[in-house]
């Protein structure tokens, strides 16, 4: 099964998608891991990604799409995959399906995680991430064992600075302007599946595996 997660910043993309993951036994693909990954090579790819996330400007489409196609082909998978974080418009979701094609290969649904934008913003001014390995935490229902300090890693826990309320209320609003082209692509190919993520952690896992008929 290949799936991808989308969804506003502070839905549970990435958390849900590493829950299932887990679940089916397959590769999880974060767009944030990914880059992580690739700034830390010595490569013509990192040296273009670098330029811009160093001056903080938004990474082109085509960038963006080198990156995640690095990490889908170092080896095709039986079980497949889930990727979040990508695609972000329509632009993004025609290129993997490109990709996917010369592959052999399809998206099998678009999990769409959606929650109302006072939610969102309650969960993301309480979002913590390690700087060393990118581990999520909140301050409310997932706080790190030891305040400050990543579980996984030992690494810094901090808030980002696109983490404040006034960045949050913009970033939730390009998102919206974005997505929308994007609903319609996965709506007419009729693999999009919608998800409320208000709620608790195993409800919505619940809801995400009926939808796609796994568990």
């Amino acid at each position: 099964m290949r799936l991808v997660f989308l969804g506003p910043p502070g839905v549970g993309k990435g958390t849900h998608a590493d829950l299932l993951a887990k679940n089916l036994k397959v590769k999880h693909y974060s767009t944030g891991d990914i880059f992580r990954e690739i700034l830390n090579e010595s490569s013509p790819l990192s040296k273009k990604l670098e330029k811009y996330v160093n001056s903080g400007e938004l990474v082109p489409d085509e960038i963006v799409f080198e990156t995640v196609k690095k990490a889908l082909s170092n080896g095709k998978s039986e079980k497949g995959w889930l990727l979040d974080g990508y695609p972000r418009n329509k632009n993004q979701a025609e290129l993997l399906d490109t990709f996917l094609e010369n592959r052999g290969e399809e998206l099998d649904f678009a999990v769409y995680l959606y929650a109302s934008p006072e939610v969102l913003i309650k969960r993301l001014t309480n979002r913590r991430v390690c700087s060393d390995c990118g581990a999520i935490y909140n301050l409310i229902n997932n706080p790190s064992r030891i305040e400050g300090v990543c579980d996984r890693c030992g690494g810094a826990v901090i808030q980002r600075e696109d983490d404040r309320i006034e960045i949050i209320k913009r970033r939730i609003s390009i998102f919206e302007e974005e997505f929308r082209p994007l609903e319609e692509y996965y709506k007419s190919k009729d693999i999009l599946l919608g998800v409320s993520a208000e709620g608790d952690l195993e409800n919505i896992a619940g809801k995400i595996e009926k939808g796609l008929k796994v568990g």
